[in-house]
């Protein structure tokens, strides 16, 4: 009697027991081998650059009655490497659930990045991917892109735009900032702006009226960099007006050189010195020289020259800027002193002026002068004498006024060469030597 309760008993257990493992609350682990691999959760996030996912990646290990494998090992591993890049732990081993989780954080480079999980099966093991979204991080920097140290005519827009990128601290463009333009001279269009989603923020530049160095910034609150500066250089415009700067209205002796240079500047509209164009100087009255009968306009639109008087008396001498105008300039030639003419007697016969590069049968310019000075060199200027101008080696070649009778003390020849070539001219007077001038030459 007693062996059968006992076996009543066990029975009874037996059957308690399976009613107990039908409940739905309870999972058994499997003695089976892995035939699937599955992603339960952390698929298709969306991060920041360098950052963590805010959800795990779960997988679910089963066997091939579908039911959970526990204790069961699964990789996950980078699919690629990439600076920053983890996962954590990179093995993790399956719960009693069959499932197994790990942390992802994400490189530092925008775009899609993956990691696979692997769980070893003979010699085909099981893999699922994982794929997110990496978009930049906080922006934390502004610097020029691109259009810096450009050059217009002042007034005109620039032929690029300036454009500045906004990154992170990884140098991944951040779109979405705002961008602030100021334009110390000129204007800017638009001033404000947002980056787009490669990072770029960009406005057009209509320079001032200035010319020389302009500047413009782009600002960004609390971003490293800011404000950045943009430099483009004013160029002046076509030129407009010759003004008289210094150097009229002085004096000195006859044949003497004054004591300050005659000075002018060319200017466009917005009274910008315009650079690198001629002025010439030519004497109009009172026969003096120039020691630079042609100068070119410096980086300030300037241009000079030196003026050594003629004969006593006004002085008249201009300065002419093709095309654009001409400005005069008057000075007074006193008689004494170093000036001559108090009664020397004529002793030599010199080029004041002397011939200058032409084309054939062209009229030469300026004019060719040549004076009578004493034995100090001082010009003669109580005597007229007729001098006489001659090539040294084909008289018939020079054309125009060959012989002229000085008028204070200096004769002005307005001459043409017939032929091309090299050449030097002779003057000659009755009762003094006669001089020779320098080489000029003439072309076809």
């Amino acid at each position: 009697m007693s062996r059968l309760s006992s076996l009543l008993g066990s029975f009874a257990f037996a059957a308690a027991a399976l009613t107990g493992c039908g409940s739905s609350d309870l999972v058994l682990p499997s003695d089976g081998a892995p035939a699937e691999l599955l992603i339960t959760g952390g698929e298709n996030q969306s991060g920041a650059a360098g950052s963590p996912l805010p959800d795990s990646l779960e997988v679910s290990v089963s066997d091939e009655r579908g039911d959970p494998v526990a204790g069961h090992t699964v990789t996950f591993e980078l699919d690629s490497e990439v600076t920053g890049a983890r996962v954590t732990p990179d093995t993790a081993t399956t719960r009693a659930d069959g499932t197994a989780r790990a942390l992802w954080v994400v490189g530092v480079t925008r775009g899609t990045q993956s990691v696979v999980a692997r769980v070893a099966r003979g010699t085909e093991p099981l893999e699922v991917r994982f794929s997110a979204t990496v978009g930049a991080a906080k922006a934390e920097k502004i610097a020029v892109a691109s259009g810096n140290e450009q050059s217009a005519r002042v007034g005109s827009r620039l032929a690029n735009p300036l454009v500045v990128m906004v990154t992170d601290g990884f140098g991944n463009p951040v779109g979405g900032i705002p961008v602030t333009w100021n334009a110390e001279s000129g204007s800017v269009d638009p001033v404000s702006v947002v980056t787009g989603e490669d990072g770029l923020a960009q406005t057009f530049w209509t320079l001032g009226a200035s010319a020389g160095a302009q500047t413009v910034t782009a600002s960004s609150s609390d971003l490293s960099g800011s404000p950045v500066t943009f430099t483009a250089t004013a160029l002046s415009g076509s030129p407009s007006t010759l003004i008289r700067v210094s150097g009229d209205d002085q004096s000195a002796a006859a044949g003497a050189e004054l004591p300050n240079p005659l000075v002018v500047r060319l200017v466009d509209e917005a009274g910008n010195g315009v650079p690198n164009r001629a002025v010439t100087w030519v004497v109009a009255t009172g026969g003096g020289t120039v020691s630079s009968p042609t100068s070119i306009t410096d980086e300030n639109g300037q241009a000079s020259t030196r003026w050594t008087l003629g004969g006593p008396g006004g002085n008249t001498l201009n300065a002419v800027s093709s095309g654009i105008g001409v400005v005069g300039f008057t000075a007074t030639a006193t008689s004494g002193g170093g000036g001559g003419g108090g009664g020397a007697a004529p002793a030599r016969l010199e080029f004041r002026v002397q011939p200058s590069d032409t084309e054939e049968d062209e009229t030469m310019s300026p004019s060719v002068q040549v004076a009578v000075t004493d034995q100090s060199g001082d010009v003669v200027t109580d005597r007229e004498l007729d001098i006489k101008l001659e090539l040294l080696d084909d008289r018939d070649k020079v054309r125009g006024e060959v012989t002229k009778t000085t008028s204070s003390g200096v004769a002005t020849f307005t001459i043409e060469i017939s032929k091309e070539g090299k050449y030097r001219l002779r003057a000659s007077a009755d009762g003094l030597p006669s001089v020779e001038s320098n080489e000029f030459e003439v072309e076809d």
